[in-house]
């Protein structure tokens, strides 16, 4: 039975918005055709046309100068006149301390049921970090799966707690949620990880270990990148970033019985090299459509045999 995941980070109109993307608006009220410039509705139309199960979003904007950035979500879509909100539930997470974006999920209304989701305040609170969790029965094998959904802290080198604590402790904390779950047959987290594992350039004082210690956490409990166990030998780009080198900050890590297979992997659009570089002139490409966000969404596709109560 097939399941797929996409993670996004979709770039919070509040945020600090980068060349070329300054020059598109994130969205107007006016309707415009397919091909319209609207930032936002036209990330709105590629997530329906990807048709994933589960879409975990991060960077998702809570401003209250892009009022109406919810309903965006839940309602505009351009493919076949469908809408994000017919399809999908949405469920959301603003960070702490009166940040002005943070995490938001949609489950696919027809794909499961005796959905469960919570959310969680990361530590240390001073880094008003979040995580969402949904425990969720996929209608088609039976399966209980966990689904987690988080971003990091950015790797910051200019202080003494980001890298050796700060992030390590973000990361031990899901970790503990995801492995303490019961009876789940798979487990997946989608994460801006603001780190990419395969980087070997030191950051600032400190060694590209230590930046990447959140990752191989990750490793280290028996969970796998689903992009780089597709493309072994490729150090992918999903990000470009203005602090460090540009590289894979976008994971889906997975981990579960032998029932789960990992078919395939992508950055999209899947037709882009998985390291063509970010350029401040035409960002991922000449399409517009490939430059939504100064990330590439990641996505992912499994299949998920029977759970035994169903066969």
């Amino acid at each position: 039975m097939a399941l797929r995941f996409c993670s996004f980070n979709v770039l919070a109109p509040s945020a600090r918005i980068c060349a070329p993307l300054n020059r598109r608006p994130w969205q107007e009220w006016l309707p415009l055709p397919l091909g319209g410039e609207e930032r936002h509705a036209a990330i709105c139309d590629c997530l329906l046309q990807l048709e994933a199960d589960v879409i975990c979003l991060q960077e998702f904007d809570f401003a209250a100068g892009t009022h109406g950035f919810a309903v965006l979500y839940q309602t505009p879509g351009f493919s076949e006149g469908k809408k994000l909100g017919e399809v999908y539930e949405l469920h959301m997470k603003q960070r702490t301390g009166d940040k002005n974006e943070g995490l938001a999920m949609l489950i696919r209304r027809s794909a499961f049921k005796d959905i469960e989701v919570l959310c969680e305040e990361l530590e240390p609170d001073f880094c008003d970090r979040v995580a969402m969790y949904a425990k969720l029965t996929h209608v088609d094998s039976g399966c209980r799966i966990l689904v987690a959904n988080t971003h990091l802290t950015v790797a910051h080198a200019d202080n003494s707690h980001d890298i050796p604590f700060c992030r390590p402790r973000q990361m031990e904390q899901v970790l503990h949620r995801l492995l303490a779950a019961q009876c789940c047959d798979a487990v997946f987290l989608c994460a801006d990880m603001n780190s990419d594992h395969l980087e070997r350039e030191p950051s600032g004082p400190y060694p590209p270990e230590m930046v990447n210690r959140p990752v191989t956490m990750a490793f280290e409990q028996g969970f796998a990148s689903a992009l780089h166990a597709r493309h072994p030998g490729v150090r992918p780009i999903s990000h470009t970033c203005s602090y460090a080198q540009d590289g894979c900050a976008d994971y889906v890590l997975f981990r579960g019985h032998s029932g789960l297979q990992l078919h395939e992997a992508f950055l999209h659009p899947n037709d882009l090299p998985l390291d063509v570089p970010w350029s401040s002139s035409t960002g991922w490409g000449d399409d517009a459509q490939a430059t939504l966000s100064d990330h590439r969404p990641l996505v992912v596709d499994f299949s998920i045999a029977a759970a035994h109560n169903k066969l």
